[in-house]
């Protein structure tokens, strides 16, 4: 393997440690969102992710706006 493909190996795994940091900081404010809105912490990824929850937190937030756009 030549200079090249060493160079793109450690691309390649900066790519994936910046996906893999970013992916955790989403899902932790995602957390804090959804336990902040909700009172609940969810407990696996299918209540993180789900459209069903998203749409109660916004429900909520928008009666705490006072019905406003933003």
């Amino acid at each position: 393997m030549g200079t090249l493909g060493s160079i793109k190996v450690v691309g390649g795994l900066v790519v994936i440690a910046v996906t893999t940091i970013t992916s955790w900081i989403l899902g932790v404010r995602m957390r804090r969102r959804i336990k902040r809105t909700l009172g609940i912490t969810p407990t696996n990824e299918m209540e993180l992710t789900s459209l069903k929850t998203w749409m109660k937190v916004e429900n909520v937030e928008e009666k705490n706006r006072g019905g406003k756009l933003r």
